[in-house]
């Protein structure tokens, strides 16, 4: 199974990078590809009055490459109905998720800058996603990375790996 890593905006290498290597780590059977091309957000998917990105509208827009599963790292901040705000977004019937950086950073919330801890973020919110595009839904244990985040502080409690559960459950699905 392939995926493809994307950037829109101005999203460093090493995030997509960094995404890469947790991919590798977890899942195995994936066959991982960063296209480095920068690509831009339109702007018939931004909300003006909310100044933040309908995250559907916005993947919808940037579309599947091929037949492989899609991910996009995205430096903005978006939303979908009856939420203030999303990390990320999987469409998995059209094989595509993105991750929305903005607020996976520490100056978001007027803190200090701290890279580390904003990769390691990038890294949990891109195997959520993905978790999605393979079918998962969100996980009852806080410490797996499937679990719901309703705060940046629920993103630092999980860690950067399936629980056991879901892990088997991925497995049973698509190794073979």
């Amino acid at each position: 199974m392939e995926l493809v890593l994307r950037r829109v905006g101005d999203v460093p290498s090493a995030a997509l990078e960094r995404a890469k290597r947790a991919l590798l780590r977890e899942l195995e059977f994936l066959n991982v590809y960063i296209d480095y091309k920068r690509l831009e957000p339109s702007l018939d998917a931004y909300d003006w009055e909310r100044r933040q990105y309908v995250a559907s509208k916005l993947l919808k827009e940037l579309g599947k490459v091929d037949d492989t599963l899609t991910v996009y790292l995205i430096e903005a901040d978006a939303y979908e109905d009856n939420l203030n705000f999303v990390f990320g977004l999987a469409m998995p019937w059209e094989g595509i998720a993105g991750v929305f950086l903005r607020r996976l950073r520490n100056e978001f919330y007027g803190w200090s800058p701290d890279e580390e801890k904003f990769m390691q973020r990038v890294e949990k919110e891109v195997l959520h996603e993905v978790g999605h595009l393979l079918g998962l839904e969100h996980c009852p244990n806080p410490k797996c990375v499937m679990s719901f985040s309703n705060s940046i502080y629920d993103v630092d409690f999980k860690e950067a790996r399936f629980c056991n559960l879901c892990k088997l459950k991925i497995y049973r699905r698509f190794s073979a």
